[in-house]
């Protein structure tokens, strides 16, 4: 089988699943992150163990599994990360929240930021990209998206440092303490009930510990990034989170009632209320 016909098999057996335009955006993205193809590049043909990949990766692909997981890889913000379902597959809206923080932050100030709940670490891996002089860091409870996000820091020589935390039970450092600029957060924010509202394919893979918050208190995550936000940013710092469509205006009142200044909320491209923005220790 050469590589054309692959592309046209693949839109074929995911075209009644997905539709012909996610069926062929599947394929590119199959032939170009695990076999190194590209359309309009001559057509080779697979070895045998390549074939066998393919018929594998068709397979995965139509019982469900996120494209990302079967390739191991999900582009962000200009980079191309390690993804496995220990992490959840960054998302575009997650792209606008670092679109968010590199606006405010234009200049070359070297500034300390750290992310909680940092899964492939590709938003703290996105800003040291793109600002070099800044040190970035990330929190996370699981050891097993902490091996991925230090994989892609290694990968993409990104000098990104992660830390184990469970950030319900975080005490930070001593020498951290008031010593950040920015903290920056895209915790778990689903509750249960609103699992009829997302897709089969991330119920199905993507790892409940990124995702869900009790039913009884959704907002805990961001409570919480308050109060570490209290103890680890300077005076003046700012907090940037992406939020749950469905409660952001939530949200919103819980940062001004814990005393937080300046708090804006902010629409997504596709005019969904998604990030907030909020200084603390003004």
């Amino acid at each position: 089988m050469r590589t054309d016909q692959l592309t046209k098999h693949l839109i074929d057996e995911l075209a009644p699943v997905l539709g012909d335009g996610e069926a062929a955006s599947v394929a590119r993205l199959v032939l170009e992150d695990l076999f190194g193809w590209r359309r309009g590049q001559r057509p080779r043909l697979l070895s045998q163990d390549e074939q066998i990949m393919a018929w594998t990766s068709i397979n995965r692909l139509k019982a469900g599994e996120p494209v990302q997981y079967v390739t191991g890889v999900a582009d962000f913000y200009g980079l191309q990360l390690t993804v496995s379902p220990a992490v959840l597959i960054p998302r575009p809206e997650t792209e606008e929240l670092v679109e968010w923080i590199l606006r405010d932050h234009p200049g070359n100030q070297p500034l300390r930021v750290l992310d909680l709940g940092t899964g492939s670490g590709c938003i703290p891996l996105a800003l040291k990209a793109r600002r070099p002089s800044w040190e970035c860091s990330g929190l996370d409870v699981s050891e097993a998206a902490l091996e991925v996000a230090r994989g892609n820091a290694e990968k993409l020589s990104l000098p990104v440092t992660f830390q184990e935390a469970d950030l319900l039970n975080y005490v930070p450092r001593q020498d951290d303490l008031g010593q950040f600029d920015l903290i920056v957060s895209n915790p778990p924010y689903i509750p249960p009930s609103e699992k009829d509202r997302m897709g089969a394919s991330t119920l199905a893979h993507e790892p409940d510990l990124a995702l869900y918050v009790p039913e009884d208190d959704p907002l805990k995550f961001y409570r919480r990034a308050v109060e570490i936000g209290e103890q680890l940013l300077r005076p003046g710092g700012m907090l940037y989170v992406e939020t749950n469509e469905f409660n952001n205006e939530e949200v919103s009142l819980l940062f001004t009632e814990m005393a937080c200044t300046s708090v804006q909320r902010q629409k997504d491209m596709r005019d969904k209320w998604r990030m907030i923005r909020a200084t603390i220790n003004a």
